[in-house]
Parts: C-alpha cells; structure tokens; sequence
C-alpha cells in the first residue's frame, strides 16, 4: 500500500496530502475513491485473514487481527508462523524413489513418495514427475519438478481419479484453522475437488469427511488457497493406523492432464511461503513410509543387474547349505513394522544371487522383520564356495 502517488489529480505534496490552505489559496488533496477502497480492503484483508469478520460497526478489528496474526504459542516465545511446518512430505515433488512414473497406465498407488494416485472405470493414466525449466516465471520460488497426471483413456463408470496423502494420526489439526495452498493448471477448464478425511483407523469410528474447496483450474499455472476448520475428534473412538488424508478429486470419465506442485497444509488462517527442507531431509521423511535397497537411478524391479547391486552378503556357508541371519539394517526407523520384498539382481526372481557363480540361490526367506532391521535367509546355489559374495535388492514399505 502506498500514497496515490500515480493518480494526477490528487494534489500530493512532496508525497502526502495536505490541507486546503486558504490564506495561500492553494487546494487540499484528494483521496481518489481507487485508493480509498485499496486501503479499506487492505485492513479487510488482515482482518478475515486472522478469521474475524468484518463489522463496521467495531474500530477495533484491525488491532485484534494483528494480535491474533502474531500470537505467540503457548510453548514457544515468538509467533507461530516462524515454526510452522508443511504438514506434508514431499510436496514439491521432489522425491520419486520408486521411480519417475507409473509403471503401466491401469496400475496407480504410490509413485512420487508420500502421494498415493487412484483411479477405476478401466481408466488409463500415466503419472509422472515433470522438471520445472530453471528460472521460469511462471510458478514462484523456483522449483525443480511438478507431478503429472495425463488420462489417456476416459473409462466408464468411474468412482473415483484421486491423488492423496495422509498423515499420520487423526489427532493432527483435529478441532484447528488450517490453510492448504498449492499450485496448478490443466489442458482445459476444470474443477478440482479438494477435501480432508479423518480415518479412524481399523476397528475405529467411520471416518469424517469434509469438503475444503471446489477450485476452477485454467490452463495457466496459478496458486490456489483456502483456510477451512478441521472437525474436532471428540467421542471418537480410535482404532490401528488412524491418519489425516488430503485429497484432491480429478474430474470423473473424461481424457485430462492436470498439473500439481507445491501442495502445503498448515496450521493456521495464513498461506505462508512454500516451505523448502534440505533434500536430505526430504528423503528421511520419505524413508520412514518407504525405503529400498536399489541405487537411485534404478527402477525397483528384479534383474537389474548385479553390477548395479548395492546390497551384498559374505558367503559362509558350504555350497548348496542353509545361510540364515544375514541382518539388513535399514537407514531409517519406520512407522511400524515394514513389508519387505527381494528383488534378485541376476533373474526375474526373489532370490538371493551368487555373484561369482552367476546362479540364483534358493529357498530365500526373510526373517526377524522390525521397524528399523530384519534378516534374510538362504540355501546357497551348489557349486559355491565359502568367501564368494551374496546379492539381493529389497524395498520396505510402511506406508499408511
């Protein structure tokens, strides 16, 4: 906000209005009615932003709307907005461990990490990360990827083309302001259903959900934002694996590309900028839902390779003989206890691989599964010695 310094008419003087000075004789400013309305809705601007409603008749909102806007936490000696966190994992898209697309156009599930991509009616859809070029204008900030959803085939009778992700416990936001904020565009006008759902959890209350926004999507790349109240969880009962989902609902039967970067959901009234966390620490969030053995670069499937097998194990017993115990632990603790799956490096099997024999073993087992370790177990392949190297590539997946 500043003076009406670029309307001609309004007499400014060095900047400011002034008063009419009649001895003088030279004029008063005036206050052009643009500049009197931008003021008004910059103060109705903090004002809605802190929740409150605008009354006319109250001289006292906008204070009380700073107040509430810089509100200290109760456990904290400085505003909440400093602290605040994106409450989702990866929404920049970053991260794609299992690869940088759907791995064929009628499977969906989890392909960037953290979000899950659903669809049904015999649909076909390819999901994929796209790459930002450097210094393009068109989204702020300067990210380096966006997740695609392009619908190549309509379907018929579909219930649901969703893109999701929960958050552990159903306790986050519970009864809170919240604000979800994100970026998008499409290859033609469409609506985007944006909600949140409370899951209670196996064996818990059904679940609640609750109808945040319906955005209009152009194909021009815009931010869109919305603050919505959480529904508060009390008499609910809990049950295993309760969680927080965001969910956006794409339009149903139809061929589409739609866009999506920089999702974030906070706590709060206020869209605050996109919050950036180190790669690394990206990928460790990721790593507590889903964590896998093969080198980055590499596609999670069996026979890769043993050369790219980065998993290796010291042969100790004789050949064709039992080889138990061998402990993989992984990098980061998982939500709970994972599901492990081998992926032989030197066939399309589960096997563990005798690199110098260049043979599968069998019988190849996992065992003694927690959150952070678990072991494997084998029959080595004969003709093996003792000494020779063992490979095997694994994922351990824990997601909601």
């Amino acid at each position: 906000m500043d003076y009406p310094k670029s309307t001609p008419g309004a007499g400014l003087v060095n900047g400011k209005f002034v008063d009419e000075d009649a001895i003088a004789g030279t004029p008063g400013s005036l206050i052009p009615a643009s500049w009197g309305n931008s003021v008004t809705q910059e103060i109705l601007s903090a004002i809605t932003a802190a929740g409150l409603s605008p009354d006319e008749q109250q001289t006292d909102q906008l204070a009380q709307a700073i107040r509430q806007l810089s509100k200290p936490d109760p456990m904290q000696q400085f505003p909440v907005q400093v602290y605040r966190r994106n409450l989702l994992i990866n929404g920049g898209f970053d991260i794609w461990q299992r690869g940088t697309t759907n791995q064929a156009p009628n499977v969906g599930g989890y392909v960037a990490d953290r979000f899950r991509c659903d669809w049904n009616g015999n649909a076909a859809v390819n999901i994929s990360r796209q790459d930002f070029a450097p210094g393009q204008s068109e989204v702020s900030g300067e990210p380096a990827c966006f997740l695609r959803w392009q619908q190549t085939t309509a379907g018929v009778g579909s219930t649901e083309h969703k893109i999701s992700q929960s958050i552990e416990s159903v306790r986050t936001l519970a009864g809170k302001t919240a604000t979800v904020t994100f970026w998008a565009r499409s290859d033609a006008a469409r609506p985007l259903k944006v909600f949140i759902i409370q899951y209670f959890g196996t064996a818990g209350s059904e679940p609640v959900m609750k109808a945040i926004e319906v955005f209009q999507l152009t194909t021009a790349w815009a931010r869109y934002t919305a603050t919505f109240q959480v529904p508060v969880i009390a008499g609910k009962m809990l049950g295993t694996n309760d969680c927080l989902r965001l969910a956006f609902d794409l339009p149903l039967n139809v061929v589409q590309t739609v866009d999506l970067a920089r999702i974030q959901l906070e706590e709060g009234p206020v869209s605050t900028p996109f919050e950036y966390r180190p790669d690394a620490q990206e990928l460790m969030l990721c790593q507590r839902y889903y964590e896998k053995s093969f080198a980055n670069r590499l596609p999670v499937r069996a026979n890769n390779g043993p050369s790219t097998c980065i998993a290796t194990f010291t042969q100790a017993a004789a050949a064709n003989s039992g080889q138990y115990g061998m402990a993989v632990s992984m990098l980061v603790q998982k939500r709970v206890q994972p599901t492990i799956t081998l992926y032989c490096p030197g066939e399309a099997s589960n096997q563990l691989w005798s690199n110098a024999l260049g043979k599968a073993c069998t019988g190849s087992i996992v065992q003694s599964v927690t959150e952070r370790s678990f072991a494997l177990g084998t029959v080595t392949p004969v003709g093996s010695l003792p000494g020779q190297i063992l490979q095997i590539e694994w994922t351990a997946d824990a997601e909601i």
